[in-house]
This record gives structure tokens, C-alpha cells and sequence, in this order.
């Protein structure tokens, strides 16, 4: 059985953010011009975060989710702050770094949350991370991952749990969606 893949792309200086179009026509006038300044903003921000995630996972295994973020200036980056977490049907969650991989990261791991902090990018880079949690073996219904990142001004050497009080309202969360089956 082939494991579908889905793609989720967002930039971390935009919020997330879900427009109906079914309203009245004032309300879409407006909305229309809400979409035309996040997409101004979305083009200035400093690091895009994408997103791969099965579609269906089982219950019980292990699932595994791609995150890239990319440098989208022409300069280096401050310092890249990533949050995982899976608050309901998950174990256990981890963040794995490619094999001889020179990122220099600092990740904390707690049972449904995993935090990183990453030394900036320079221009046209990009970091590959794989997000692991760990499915129960009881879960049913959906699998919910969200993925968090911001850039920050901020030391290496900062414990990152420190950190997420800190930036939790800059935060831009990305939703996954995965259906567990047995």
C-alpha cells in the first residue's frame, strides 16, 4: 500500500490564516485586500518553512514528517527557533538531523514536543529536518502535527525551552493532517 504525501508550505513572518469568500461582497472586497498584503509580506519573509506529511499513518507505528526551511533573503539570518508537537495520538516525538550533517543545533525533546534551535541560514541555504512521533497504539480519528518557527536575535547557547515563553505569540503555526487507520 502506497503512503500518500502531502505538502504544506508557509513563510514565518505570516500568519496562517483561513478566508471565506462566501460572505457579502464588502466582505470579499476586503478579504481580497487582506490576501494582497500577506502575499506582500509573505515576499519579504526571511525563512520559508515546507512541510511533508503522510496522509494516513497506522496506529501503533512510527510516522515520519519532512521539514525544510529555506533562507529567503539575500543576506544571512538571525537564529531560526522550530517547534514540533503533536497533542493528541502521539507518544513520543522526536527531531532527527540528516546523517554528517553540520548543523550545530540545539534540540530539546519533552513527550509530545520537540524544540529546536538553529544557527542561521546564509543566502539560498536551507536545513532538512525529520520530525518522528511515535503513534499510540489506541489513537483513533486524526493525527494533528503543528509545526512553529520564528527568527530571533538570540544566543546559541539559550535553552530552547526558555525560549518558546518568549516567542510563543510571534510564533506561525502550520497545521498537518493525517488519518490513522488500523
Amino acid at each position: 500500500m502506497r503512503t500518500l504525501i502531502a505538502t504544506f508550505t508557509s513563510l514565518l513572518a505570516v500568519p496562517l490564516c483561513a478566508v471565506a469568500l462566501t460572505a457579502a461582497p464588502a466582505a470579499a472586497v476586503t478579504a481580497s485586500r487582506s490576501e494582497a498584503s500577506a502575499a506582500r509580506a509573505a515576499s519579504s519573509a526571511p525563512v520559508r518553512i515546507r512541510v511533508l506529511y503522510p496522509v494516513r499513518v497506522r496506529a501503533g507505528r512510527v510516522t515520519s514528517t519532512t521539514v525544510k526551511l529555506t533562507n529567503n533573503t539575500k543576506t544571512k539570518t538571525q537564529e531560526i527557533f522550530l517547534a514540533v508537537k503533536y497533542p493528541k495520538g502521539a507518544t513520543a516525538v522526536r527531531i532527527y538531523v540528516p546523517k554528517n550533517s553540520r548543523y550545530h543545533e540545539r534540540c530539546t525533546r519533552e513527550r509530545t514536543r520537540a524544540l529546536c534551535l538553529l544557527p542561521g541560514l546564509s543566502r539560498g541555504h536551507s536545513y532538512t529536518f525529520y520530525a518522528k512521533a511515535w503513534v499510540s497504539g489506541s489513537a483513533r480519528g486524526n493525527l494533528y502535527g503543528y509545526f512553529g518557527g520564528t527568527v530571533l536575535d538570540t544566543s546559541l547557547d539559550t535553552d530552547p525551552r526558555q525560549l518558546l515563553g518568549d516567542v510563543s505569540p510571534e510564533l506561525r503555526w502550520i497545521k498537518s493532517k493525517s488519518s490513522i487507520i488500523r
